[in-house]
């Protein structure tokens, strides 16, 4: 990156990215070499950003179908998603895997100027969320250790402060978003996205208890 950006001015280049209203509508290093006069060179590169993006998608509905296979195999997604076919491809889940990203060449194509901020933006509070659950779950997991008498081997490094260094970084990233525009809509949808998850726990929760009470 410093290298192509030290070929040609970074402010340049935003200015050109820009310049058709969506700074998203091309690959900057592509743009760059385009702008220095190396179409080969930039075709090249569009071919290579293009086979890494099909790449990471290829692993993208791959890793997406056996997790929700997974899941519908521990009963905490519906059963149909793990239908397979004669080879063992758990094809429900892959149709799934493909809808959804069929939503979203559909919001990209409806909104081509903000699809890619939304997208970024929910796939960041997801992360905010993930790592929050995560930090929580550690302090809920020691708190009940330490109920039990019983002492860790392995410790977490500055356990408990680096738990709350944790989320305190977490908010720090939720304000800063909060205060930009493009991604306020995701930070102010998450307490809604976190309920239903909630509602689902325990919805599945109730379930399981049920079953355990007829057995």
């Amino acid at each position: 990156l410093s290298v192509l950006l030290a070929l040609y001015p970074w402010d340049s280049l935003l200015e050109t990215l820009g310049s058709a209203g969506d700074p998203y509508s091309g690959s900057p290093f592509v743009q760059i070499f385009s702008l220095i006069g190396s179409d080969t060179a930039a075709h090249i590169l569009n071919f290579v950003v293009l086979t890494a993006a099909l790449s990471v998608y290829n692993s993208g509905v791959y890793c997406n179908s056996r997790m929700l296979y997974g899941l519908a195999e521990q009963g905490d997604a519906p059963k149909v998603l793990m239908m397979v076919n004669r080879r063992g491809v758990p094809v429900l889940a892959i149709a799934l895997s493909a809808l959804v990203t069929m939503l979203c060449v559909l919001v990209n194509y409806l909104l081509p100027q903000t699809a890619l901020e939304l997208l970024m933006s929910l796939v960041v509070a997801a992360l905010l969320i993930n790592w929050a659950m995560i930090s929580l779950a550690h302090l809920k997991f020691r708190k009940a250790m330490k109920a039990q008498g019983i002492e860790p081997s392995f410790k977490a490094f500055w356990y408990p402060f680096s738990n709350y260094l944790c989320l305190a970084f977490v908010a720090l990233i939720a304000a800063i978003m909060l205060s930009m525009p493009g991604l306020r809509t995701s930070i102010i949808a998450m307490p809604f996205w976190v309920l239903f998850i909630w509602m689902c726990f325990r919805l599945r929760l109730s379930s399981r208890r049920a079953a355990h009470s007829e057995a």
